[in-house]
């Protein structure tokens, strides 16, 4: 039995966005292992409790987690970005400290933003390796989203929360065993520095959608699934309203948008409506996705793999996105989506694809198939105790 101390920053729970579905993707896999005990600590996400899916997790734990500090604005008086100032407040610390004197196997650090108390790991670790889960090559993307950013002085301050972060990576990749990442292209990455590197696709854990067909009756409707509260999404957001929206309108085609969204953001374009349409999170998505036409994959930045890829395609919609924003996915998979390499383009093959019902049909159904190959649970499952086995071999 392994022994796994993971430490993820946020406590994955509510799965309302990609970077904590994929994190509970993974932690459900290892669960199923039945190789790995695994304590999870973190700052919580929100006010409610962690969910019971996984609570229920066998030899899976998770201590209280507290509150992540409130003034992230004084990391620029520190060495830490903002995030990894703000997600380590004292009594994570202290928590940190009590659990290192254990003996552990596996040390996971469950994102850079994680890695705040990495000192300190290193000095108590005793004979436990490091892993490192990159959710994004973080020391490449947040420069270029810092500079997206018009005003002078936002982009300065985040130009150098970006250098920070780059800091930050790559003290945990040069302390890491082994580095798991999302997609090949991080995977190539992050093996210049040497280091032993996995790729472990995300894992869905929603519904399978039964194969009911698009039929003349639903709504021209295009969803847009996220969470929009990093500063990068919501820009992100802003540029796809921006350069679809007109000709989505001037076609009747609405645009959905399910996912926290901020509240200025969301005053700026009420006068859109009904052709945009903000829903705030929903719990249960299979009343939007059954109400669409297909699935928007548009984001310009952040990188990575976009997990709302897997909501569109196991609930059987077709999906419309840009070539750039489907990174991860395999030449077989994108030839099954609706992809265009710009703004532009995405408007037409929407416009042009929406009411063809015959191809998103059979788009739908073989992307599907495609995908429920890749992204399953056993597939994750297996990946994960392949890991595990191999750094038993390596320390018996």
């Amino acid at each position: 039995m392994n022994k796994i101390l993971w430490i993820a920053g946020r406590v994955p729970s509510p799965l309302f966005s990609g970077d904590a579905l994929y994190s509970a993707g993974m932690l459900t896999a290892l669960s199923r292992t039945e190789r790995a005990a695994v304590t999870v600590i973190g700052t919580r996400r929100g006010s409610g409790p962690i969910e019971d899916r996984l609570l229920r997790l066998p030899r899976t734990t998770f201590p209280e987690p507290p509150l992540p500090r409130r003034h992230g604005i004084l990391s620029l008086f520190t060495s830490l970005p903002r995030d990894a100032y703000s997600l380590a407040p004292p009594s994570i610390g202290a928590a940190l400290a009590e659990l290192l004197k254990q003996r552990w196997d596996w040390i996971v650090f469950d994102h850079a933003r994680s890695a705040a108390f990495l000192p300190m790991v290193l000095q108590q670790r005793k004979q436990a390796s490091i892993c490192y889960v990159a959710h994004n090559a973080e020391g490449k993307i947040r420069p270029e989203i810092a500079k997206d950013f018009a005003n002078p002085l936002r982009r300065s301050i985040m130009r150098w929360d970006a250098e920070k972060y780059r800091r930050l990576e790559q003290s945990l990749v040069e302390a890491a065993d082994s580095i798991v990442c999302i997609t090949d292209a991080d995977a190539a990455h992050f093996a210049r520095s040497g280091k032993t590197t996995f790729v472990v696709p995300p894992i869905y854990l929603g519904t399978i959608a039964p194969g009911d067909r698009i039929g003349p009756d639903r709504p021209r409707s295009i969803l847009l699934l996220g969470s929009f509260e990093w500063v990068a999404k919501q820009r992100n957001l802003e540029h796809i309203i921006g350069a679809l929206l007109p000709v989505l309108k001037s076609k009747d085609v609405t645009l959905d948008v399910v996912g926290n969204v901020p509240e200025d953001i969301k005053a700026r374009y009420a006068h859109e409506r009904p052709r945009l349409v903000f829903h705030g999170p929903v719990a249960d998505l299979s009343g939007v996705l059954a109400k669409s036409r297909g699935g928007l994959v548009a984001e310009t930045l952040g990188g990575g793999f976009k997990l709302k890829l897997l909501d569109y395609a196991f609930a059987r919609l077709p999906i419309f996105g840009l070539r750039t924003a489907v990174d991860g996915t395999t030449a077989d998979e994108q030839s099954a989506m609706y992809l265009a390499d710009t703004m532009e383009g995405l408007a037409n093959a929407i416009i042009g694809g929406v009411d063809d019902l015959a191809s998103l049909n059979r788009n739908q159904a073989r992307l599907f198939e495609l995908m429920s190959h890749r992204f399953g649970l056993e597939q994750g499952t297996r990946r994960l105790r392949d890991i595990l086995l191999q750094k038993t071999e390596m320390t018996s």
